[in-house]
């Protein structure tokens, strides 16, 4: 058994000659029970300084003594325990040493604390906000980042529930089902409002995982990171260049935007497209006769008027001044006139229901295409065509709506 374990076994007589030697752990450090019975501890250890630890141990045993030691030789690491060896009538007559090889057992457990020392100056130092909870979303840690992030020290937030300090109550219901996935044993990612410790509430996105140690119930490592400027700027950035400010509705970018995407939907349904070009007629006298504001809401009247003639999935724009675009999907019963006709029965309702002190007027042209192979800029010029000649076609003083 000795020779099957990384153990060394050794006994001396009172002047420290070795009388037996033997286990695997020779080998380790390169030698055998051969070589060392007969020599003495002083030219196994070569030394005679009583301060070296080994040395020192047997000595300390001659007097009596259990003695207890870790000891690096020849390149290996060795817990060591050495005592008297007692003779029949209790007289110490040497000693007696185990050697157990702990490398590999200390080379873990260094790698442990050096990793240990690692994680703790991450979690501490990063850069997003970290807390550690329970099963019970009960916060055990938290980082340095999440103080600044939250404004809540260590001591007011270790053992409070998470929910009732950061999450805005009409979202407790949603947290907690986020963390009960985590408990679950999901990795979570989401964005969310969380709230400040003075009540302020703003954008965080969150990266909760779960995490075991030994035979612990689930624990959770979530992390924030604050994203409001950048959900401020999504905000800007749309508004900015995807909305008309004045209707609500896409502008020529966000028209274009959204119409290329819907022509690849008509595409791989083979579905025909109808693109319709809409002017407000007369916009110039409404502004010089009634003024801006009036023309403002005819505007809005005229953007009204065309999302209620059209479907939820029609794209509707203003692409700008007074002209207005429709793009939508249509079957073999659905044509320009059809959709023409609609548009002014919805402006005559208008111009029943509604006392403006001028009716709503609008041109309408419309073309109908093939949606593969068709591109974007050619319907909105043939359109626009369509348009112009139905206008060359009427009286000057008439209009769809009239």
């Amino acid at each position: 058994m000795l020779e099957s374990v990384p153990v060394n076994l050794w006994s001396t007589d009172a002047r420290l000659n070795i009388t037996f030697s033997q286990g695997a752990g020779l080998h380790l450090i390169g030698t055998s029970a051969s070589e060392q019975v007969g020599m003495t501890l002083y030219e196994v250890l070569k030394t005679r300084d009583p301060g070296f630890t080994p040395l020192a141990a047997h000595l300390r045993a001659l007097q009596g003594e259990l003695v207890r030691y870790e000891v690096d030789w020849r390149g290996r690491s060795f817990e060591t325990r050495v005592e008297p060896l007692r003779s029949a009538d209790g007289h110490i007559s040497g000693t007696v040493g185990i050697a157990i090889d702990i490398t590999d057992r200390k080379s873990l457990y260094d790698a442990l604390q050096t990793q240990g020392v690692y994680f703790a100056a991450l979690f501490e130092n990063a850069p997003e906000a970290i807390a550690v909870l329970d099963e019970k979303d009960h916060i055990i840690r938290i980082n340095r980042q999440f103080t600044t992030l939250f404004g809540y020290a260590d001591g007011d937030a270790t053992g409070k529930n998470i929910n009732d300090l950061i999450v805005p109550s009409e979202l407790v219901d949603e947290a907690e089902k986020l963390t009960a996935k985590v408990a679950a044993g999901e990795n979570v990612s989401a964005e969310s409002l969380r709230r400040h410790k003075n009540g302020h509430p703003f954008w965080v996105s969150i990266a909760a995982t779960p995490f075991h140690v030994g035979e612990e119930p689930t624990r959770v490592y979530a992390m924030y990171h604050d994203i409001s400027d950048r959900k401020r700027a999504e905000d800007d950035l749309k508004k900015l260049l995807l909305v008309d400010e004045l209707t609500g509705l896409p502008n020529r970018r966000g028209f274009i935007t959204l119409s290329e995407q819907a022509l690849k939907v008509a595409t791989r349904m083979q579905r025909d497209v109808l693109m319709i070009f809409i002017d407000v007629d007369h916009l110039k006298h409404i502004n010089d006769t009634w003024g801006h504001l009036a023309g403002d809401r005819a505007l809005i009247d005229t953007a009204r008027v065309l999302q209620e003639s059209c479907r939820e999935a029609d794209i509707v724009a203003r692409l700008g001044g007074d002209e207005f675009v429709a793009l939508m999907s249509v079957d073999s019963d659905q044509t320009a006139q059809l959709i023409s006709e609609r548009i002014q029965a919805r402006v005559e309702t208008h111009n029943r229901e509604t006392q403006r002190g001028y009716p709503l007027s609008l041109s309408v042209g419309a073309t109908r295409s093939r949606a593969e192979g068709t591109m974007l800029a050619d319907l909105l010029a043939q359109a626009d065509t369509a348009l112009y000649e139905q206008k060359r076609g009427r009286p000057r003083s008439h209009a769809l709506s009239r």
